[in-house]
């Protein structure tokens, strides 16, 4: 996993909470002349998997372009690996979308504490793909269990979802589940449809409330 931080967004970090097979990436404004000392004593600890990105200069959304191409950047060079963005910053939901859309990991989250869950990578390098390997479509037949499932379903989900209207879109979760299902013809186990939901929920794709209605995002 490879984290961007936007720090001048979110302050409030705790790298020795860190997974140990992510590695970090830290943007920092130009106009951020201080960091805390107990912030550079955790980054010392995990040395070669954080480095810092200052950036040069002052304007609107600066920081945010800077992330943008370092997030493409680090997508060419490992497609597989996961990338997350730690910001409030909405402004980054649309490329995320669309990066998902794509078929990339990709996702953005407003604290750190919204790592967890997260599928952890076979190696802990960002150089080569280190990350989870996106599932690949099965044909028709082939059954599918919740391990199995991954991105591939995720893509062709909203893919077929985007060709409907929003408002004539499933608007309850199971109404969602039961679509998704006829969708691989109904090849994938109820564990594997809740999966792809989750996948979508992750992603901002979809966002699901406590009574289980659905809004989309996409």
């Amino acid at each position: 996993m490879m984290l961007l931080v936007d720090y001048e967004n979110v302050q409030k970090l705790d790298l020795a909470a860190i997974p140990p097979h992510a590695n970090v990436r830290i943007f920092v404004g130009a106009s951020q002349a201080k960091v805390p000392m107990a912030l550079v004593e955790q980054a010392q600890a995990l040395g070669t998997r954080l480095a810092w990105v200052r950036i040069e200069g002052q304007g609107p959304n600066a920081l945010d372009f800077h992330i943008g191409y370092y997030l493409g950047e680090f997508l060419a060079a490992s497609p597989r690996t996961e990338h997350v963005i730690l910001s409030r910053d909405r402004g980054f939901d649309p490329l995320v979308r669309h990066l998902v859309g794509r078929g990339f990991h990709v996702r953005r989250i407003a604290s750190q504490g919204e790592i967890g869950g997260v599928p952890k990578a076979a190696a802990a390098g960002h150089g080569r793909d280190s990350g989870t390997v996106p599932a690949r479509a099965q044909p028709p037949g082939a059954s599918r269990g919740a391990a199995a499932t991954g991105t591939a379903e995720r893509v062709m989900v909203v893919r077929n979802l985007g060709k409907i209207d929003k408002n004539r879109r499933p608007r309850r979760r199971r109404t969602l589940e039961s679509q998704i299902a006829a969708y691989f013809q109904k090849k994938l186990s109820a564990a594997a449809v809740t999966a792809v939901v989750e996948e979508l929920t992750r992603g901002g794709l979809i966002v699901i409330d406590d009574a289980g209605r659905v809004t989309y995002h996409f």
